[in-house]
């Protein structure tokens, strides 16, 4: 065989629809820049969203969809819609913005089938790795080399009947500039016409003399943006399963070599956590259970009460969930193969899920005493949240089935549908 041939890198091809998004990613990135700071900011949000679901499914065509990519997806519409019209009385915008971007990422990955197992599971620090850093950064000139293929007409060939991708993207925005001025000119001939589109055209007009400098920093900005953008929605499907699922094998691979402490002591640890636990319940029943007896503490007032209770749920929680992971990670023998073990991690779990209830008592009392208020539920959905935890944790440790992915879309679920109060 000729050595100059094995040396020969593989010629860089477009495949379908990088072309349209790379072009589209430009005027995308722009509109989430416009996202921060603009006073149509709102708008410019459900614009970008549309545009991003537009090129994923674009890049992702013929490709079948995973059960899971529709829970995703239908919690970033859902929270996307609410934050656009203002629909959310309980999470403000900047929160709802800040919880879609995680959501949209895991769409992605999930769409395009680039989970490392597949599906959500105990690899998620490993999926939010590569779905925030590995795979946006690892292809983040992308973008550049697929619009500098498609530019120099070597794409994958199109017949001269299909046309190319690229002319219709620059068809499109042509046209969209004829439209605006179509509008404008429409707008000025009728006085009624003219109030009817004046948000349109306000989203569409530039004063180049007075803000040049703004729109040139940001267009500057975008450029990254856009970068990393396009390099997560193509770079994923460019991303070969097979080293993914090589990343999970060789994890997965050395988790059990972590496993060197005796199963006795992390018995005898989490066996004294549940007695400290159960001592407290019953020492200070009282103050604890005091809520279903609407019965307060002396010197605590009821929002002093439920906030107390709350913080101590997330307290106890982190403690919990900590510790059965370092036991189920470093513990010579697994949780399921010992059944003492196995006893004394659920006496920790149903521990915390009393928390979880007296936490909840505690708010319950609060909202029947003042109302609610978007922080009540907020804390009512995380309290709920975290017993559901324990409840998927408790339901693995006793079947072997895996309930890690239930639990993170009734979180996304409930999350979503909580923007709908």
């Amino acid at each position: 065989m000729d050595d100059n041939r094995l040396n020969e890198k593989t010629e860089f091809s477009l495949k379908p629809g990088e072309l349209v998004c790379a072009l589209l990613m430009y005027p995308a990135a722009y509109i989430y820049i416009l996202v921060f700071g603009s006073r149509n900011d709102r708008i410019w949000f459900g614009v970008f969203v549309l545009l991003f679901i537009a090129m994923t499914e674009l890049l992702n065509r013929g490709r079948p969809h995973p059960r899971e990519s529709w829970v995703w997806l239908g919690c970033v519409v859902v929270m996307s819609v609410c934050a656009a019209f203002d629909l959310s009385r309980v999470w403000n915008y900047g929160l709802t913005m800040m919880m879609v971007h995680p959501l949209a990422v895991w769409w992605v990955l999930s769409r395009s089938g680039r989970l490392a197992e597949g599906e959500s599971g105990h690899l998620l620090p490993l999926d939010a790795l590569n779905g925030f850093f590995t795979i946006p950064f690892g292809n983040f000139a992308l973008r550049i080399r697929c619009v500098a293929k498609g530019l120099r007409g070597r794409g994958r060939g199109e017949s001269k009947g299909k046309g190319r991708p690229w002319a219709a993207a620059l068809a499109v925005i042509a046209a969209l500039a004829l439209l605006n001025g179509a509008l404008t000119e429409l707008a000025e001939a009728d006085q009624g016409f003219g109030k009817l589109t004046a948000d349109i055209l306000e989203l569409f007009s530039f004063d180049l003399g007075d803000n040049f400098a703004l729109y040139v920093f940001r267009f500057i900005v975008s450029l990254p943006v856009g970068a990393w953008l396009f390099g997560l929605l193509a770079g994923s499907l460019r991303t070969e399963e097979e080293r993914l699922r090589a990343q999970a094998a060789a994890v997965n691979g050395f988790l059990p070599k972590l496993r060197a402490v005796p199963e006795r002591v992390w018995t005898v640890v989490m066996g004294v956590f549940a007695a400290v636990y159960f001592l407290f319940f019953a020492v200070q029943s009282s103050y604890l259970f005091g809520a279903f007896t609407r019965t307060l503490p002396e010197d605590f007032t009821v929002a002093q009460y439920a906030r107390e209770g709350f913080f101590e749920l997330c307290r106890v929680m982190a403690i919990n969930f900590s510790l059965l992971y370092l036991v189920s990670r470093s513990s010579v023998k697994p949780i399921r193969e010992d059944k003492v073990q196995r006893i004394a991690a659920t006496l920790l779990i149903i521990a915390g899920m009393i928390f979880a209830v007296i936490a909840m008592s505690k708010l319950v009392l609060y909202i029947m005493c003042f109302g609610f208020t978007p922080k009540r539920l907020q804390s009512s959905w995380l309290a709920l949240l975290l017993f559901m935890g324990c409840a998927a944790c408790l339901y693995s440790l006793w079947t072997g089935k895996k309930s890690f992915k239930y639990w993170m879309m009734y979180g996304a679920v409930s999350l979503a549908l909580l923007h709908l109060y």
